[in-house]
């Protein structure tokens, strides 16, 4: 990570931009649990894995608000394998930078943290900037978007889909995957006079020599499973043309992936609905 530099405090490292080396920020990153338990932190997400807040610090060499994201090491068999695989924070770091080298957008990533005993991982932390007026892609759709009136609601909403379509094949031309690519894990912001978009959970993006089929079809899949929620067909189709290219033309190669994404969606949707069941048959005893 060329532009970090890694600082080492007792048994936790960190791994902090250059332009914020000797800042407070460091000594509070120390102890980064601290700043998810500060009375300032609005807890985003908590849960056995993860856990995401927001904290606004008062530090003028970092933005007014940061992300703050731990990953807990919770089972005995993390602890075993952690001395010989990268944490957490440092594959969101790594992702971020994979994303940077390709000028794809995500949260600017400020500092990663491990804490270790002996080798043995005990947590993590990966802090990045607040992406200003971001929206996850379905809130941004159903909120600012669905309901345009005009010309300008068609032209606005349309923009949206290329804009969204092109972002996959960027991605994908780039051999770039992204392991839970769902609309949650995308947010969009107006950015002179267009929508941007950038990635979320970057513990999951990996760039390969060749991206297969399989995994391609996967992220469209992701997709289609969530923001295709409040699409029409005809504006999966803006999506998927744009993301296909002049592939799209080919009535064949067109079809096959229509068919790929529906048959392996309708497939999730029913061990998922399945798997509810089952859950709720054991709740109840029945």
């Amino acid at each position: 990570f060329p532009e970090f530099i890694r600082e080492i405090r007792g048994n936790t490292s960190i791994w902090i931009e250059r332009k914020l080396v000797g800042s407070t920020l460091v000594n509070r990153l120390a102890d980064a649990d601290r700043l998810l338990a500060d009375r300032a932190c609005e807890i985003i997400k908590d849960q056995k894995k993860i856990t995401v807040g927001r904290v606004t610090l008062g530090e003028v060499s970092v933005p007014c608000a940061i992300y703050v994201k731990r990953y807990n090491v919770f089972s005995l068999r993390q602890r075993l394998v952690s001395p010989f695989i990268m944490s957490g924070a440092l594959r969101a770091l790594h992702g971020a930078t994979v994303l940077r080298r390709c000028n794809i957008l995500s949260a600017v990533p400020l500092a990663a943290i491990e804490r270790r005993y002996w080798g043995v991982l005990t947590k993590s932390f990966f802090i990045s900037e607040e992406i200003t007026g971001g929206k996850t892609v379905d809130a941004y759709w159903r909120d600012d978007l669905q309901f345009l009136p005009g010309a300008a609601g068609v032209r606005q909403r349309r923009d949206f889909l290329v804009r969204l379509g092109q972002l996959f094949q960027i991605l994908h031309g780039h051999e770039i995957y992204h392991n839970d690519l769902k609309d949650a894990n995308i947010l969009a912001a107006p950015k002179q006079q267009a929508t941007a978009f950038f990635l979320l959970d970057l513990e999951g993006v990996r760039q390969y020599v060749r991206l297969s089929k399989k995994r391609r079809l996967k992220n469209l899949v992701q997709l289609h499973r969530t923001l295709g929620r409040y699409l029409r067909g005809p504006d999966k189709l803006v999506v998927l043309k744009h993301y296909l290219g002049n592939s799209f033309a080919e009535r064949r190669i067109r079809r096959q992936w229509i068919k790929n994404i529906l048959r392996q969606s309708d497939r999730l949707n029913r061990a998922k609905a399945a798997s509810a069941q089952i859950a709720v048959n054991d709740f109840t005893g029945l």
